[in-house]
């Protein structure tokens, strides 16, 4: 517990009223390449926050490919599909859904050599995270590449 509430990123990603960007250390060689030219994967679920979070890439990434991803896990998508949606299995246990999550976005981004992955964040407490299970916290600890946490608040036409 003393790991998760004292980690400077996992409080930055909590309170920052910007995105925020956590790069790994140390990169493995493969994803350091990618980080040139490699397209950007932006989870998306369509709620509000992957909406956002799905703007947000496409205006701070305007010269890459953006590839937004569905994780099926059952549910349906909650708006129409984006352009280029892709939609993947989801992996893992059912009781780790978060973490089931963010491991299929990983597996996506590793598969398309991706340079960063993009997750919207929907404003849940740190203690909540910790027991419901958030694709974002699960996202910046289980992915080995750059992280870019959108907050659920951010206006991205600033």
């Amino acid at each position: 517990m003393r790991a998760i509430f004292n980690s400077v990123s996992d409080m930055l990603v909590h309170y920052a009223p910007c995105p925020v960007l956590v790069v790994p250390y140390p990169l493995l060689d493969r994803e350091r390449a990618a980080l040139d030219k490699g397209p950007v994967v932006v989870g998306w679920d369509g709620s509000a926050g992957a909406a956002t979070a799905l703007q947000a890439a496409e205006r701070l990434f305007a010269d890459r490919t953006i590839r937004p991803v569905f994780v099926h896990d059952g549910d349906e998508p909650l708006a129409a599909a984006p352009l280029g949606l892709t939609t993947v299995p989801r992996v893992g246990l059912p009781a780790e859904h978060g973490r089931a999550i963010a491991l299929s976005l990983a597996g996506q981004a590793g598969a398309e050599h991706a340079a960063l992955i993009v997750v919207g964040s929907v404003g849940r407490s740190a203690l909540s995270e910790i027991m419901l299970g958030s694709v974002a916290m699960a996202a910046l600890h289980h992915a080995h590449r750059p992280v870019l946490l959108v907050p659920h608040r951010y206006e991205s036409e600033r």
